[in-house]
């Protein structure tokens, strides 16, 4: 999961991933934006991703496996926010800095 972050999201910004449900059904995500959350800072790491694809499918509100080679296989709950629209949230505390 550490992978999957705002830095390299935003690197593949317009790039397609592969999302997969448990049938092996796979279609094609474009990353379309990547939002900063507030509460991003030293404790949290807080962002979304919003996806785009077409009319031609439809992903229903759920878990999947989203595949790109910059984060690898990772299982993520996605909503969708329009036709062709969906959208990842991601609010995770960061890991306590190691003091030496």
């Amino acid at each position: 999961m550490a992978n999957y972050n705002a830095e390299n999201l935003t690197r593949i910004l317009g790039k397609e991933i592969i999302v997969r449900d448990e049938q092996e059904n796979e279609v094609p995500l474009t990353v379309a934006e990547v939002n900063i959350s507030s509460l991003n800072g030293d404790e949290w790491e807080a962002f979304s991703v919003i996806y785009k694809g077409d009319a031609s499918f439809h992903i229903p509100q759920g878990t999947f496996t989203f595949c790109h080679s910059v984060f690898g296989e990772i299982a993520l709950f996605v909503s969708p926010k329009s036709e062709t629209e969906y959208e990842t949230v991601i609010s995770r505390k960061r890991p306590e800095l190691v003091m030496s």
